[in-house]
């Protein structure tokens, strides 16, 4: 121990010279390498939980809570033959195309629609398909059928004994009513909900398809452009719609026919062609 009074004024003190260069706190390898650790560890806990969180919260939902759901008839009469009505609107710079079915049924089916069968009028994918597996995405039933399970997306429709119906819950007694009585269901993305727009979270732009439903009356709106989830959905909304649920957008198939018997079809038949689980909501004369 060195005492300060101990050393006069014309008295030179030596240190240890060990003492003198002994390595501070802070130069000691082995300290930061823990704090390094330490850090990626923190890192490596964060970005886990930031990736089950985009896989699992998929949509956001603060305004509905609630299942909100409209029921309409499979088959809306009106003078003449089986027909799809085509229109074209422009809401917030959104290019739409409404398709209009009337005098046909729709149905669910599994596997590529057949493209010279004259009695459907209207086809378009429904239910996404996961690419890893090529399974369905979420619940899909097919004729009282349980083909999948899973509740991925809060959107729905249900056909089952003469009635759609189109909403939004992330539980509905729809799917065990659908297996009962030999219905069809499936999910997708809800885009509106109760005349409101339903933000989600997946992002990108890619031409878009959604099962609308207004005043009773079902009809499928595509985008002439590639749209983002937000734009589709907020024109939808403003176009007034009161429940509307994604279709299997992009390069997907589908097709109408027109008063002459004519096929207009969109997207890529190849593409839904290599999918065994490729499904499709049609519409076909009754």
């Amino acid at each position: 121990m060195i005492h300060i009074d101990d050393i006069n004024d014309d008295e030179i003190r030596l240190i240890n010279r060990e003492d003198a260069t002994q390595n501070p706190w802070y130069r000691r390898w082995w300290i930061w390498a823990i704090v390094a650790a330490a850090l990626l560890l923190v890192v490596l806990i964060i970005g886990l939980l930031r990736r089950d969180t985009v896989q699992t919260d998929e949509f956001i939902t603060e305004d509905i809570v609630e299942e909100s759901v409209s029921v309409a008839p499979s088959v809306v009469q009106e003078d003449g033959a089986a027909a799809v009505s085509v229109s074209d609107t422009t809401i917030n710079d959104v290019q739409l195309r409404l398709y209009t079915p009337v005098n046909v049924v729709p149905e669910l089916r599994l596997g590529m629609p057949d493209t010279t069968d004259l009695s459907i009028v209207l086809a378009l994918q429904a239910a996404d398909i996961r690419a890893d597996n090529r399974q369905i995405v979420g619940a899909f039933v097919l004729n009282g059928e349980l083909l999948s399970r899973g509740m991925s997306k809060k959107g729905f429709c249900a056909i089952i004994g003469g009635e759609v119906h189109l909403g939004m819950a992330e539980s509905t007694s729809l799917l065990e009513e659908a297996i009962e009585k030999e219905g069809s269901f499936f999910r997708q993305y809800p885009l509106v909900s109760g005349g409101k727009m339903v933000e989600n979270r997946p992002k990108g732009k890619a031409e878009r398809r959604a099962l609308c439903e207004k005043d009773g009356q079902l009809l499928v709106v595509r985008s002439l452009g590639r749209e983002s989830f937000h734009d589709f959905a907020q024109a939808l909304a403003d176009l007034g719609l009161e429940q509307a649920i994604y279709l299997t957008g992009g390069v997907a198939y589908g097709f109408c026919r027109d008063d002459q018997q004519m096929l207009n079809s969109w997207g890529d038949a190849s593409t839904a062609a290599k999918f065994e689980n490729a499904n499709f909501i049609v519409w076909k004369k009754k």
